[in-house]
């Protein structure tokens, strides 16, 4: 387990881009960056790198996450 967690994370549409930027704040000092893409037509969406935010934050954040991400790539997909 590592010494550190997430103090916060931010998700959010790039605008222009069919692309969602997550961002997590650990809680030593360092900051996470990830560029997530989707489908403006079928709302699929690639984020390898979960595994990596379960080893190092937590199988629930990395769960959290995903369902925060489900939510506004369907919302962004309506539009």
């Amino acid at each position: 387990m590592p010494e550190y967690q997430a103090k916060e994370y931010v998700i959010r549409p790039v605008e222009g881009d069919s692309q969602i930027e997550l961002i997590i704040y650990g809680t030593n000092g360092l900051r996470w960056e990830f560029g997530i893409p989707y489908s403006k037509t079928t709302g699929r969406y690639s984020f390898e790198e979960v595994h990596v935010i379960a080893m190092d934050f937590g199988q629930e954040l990395a769960d959290k996450l995903t369902d925060e991400i489900d939510k506004l790539v369907e919302k962004l997909v309506a539009q």
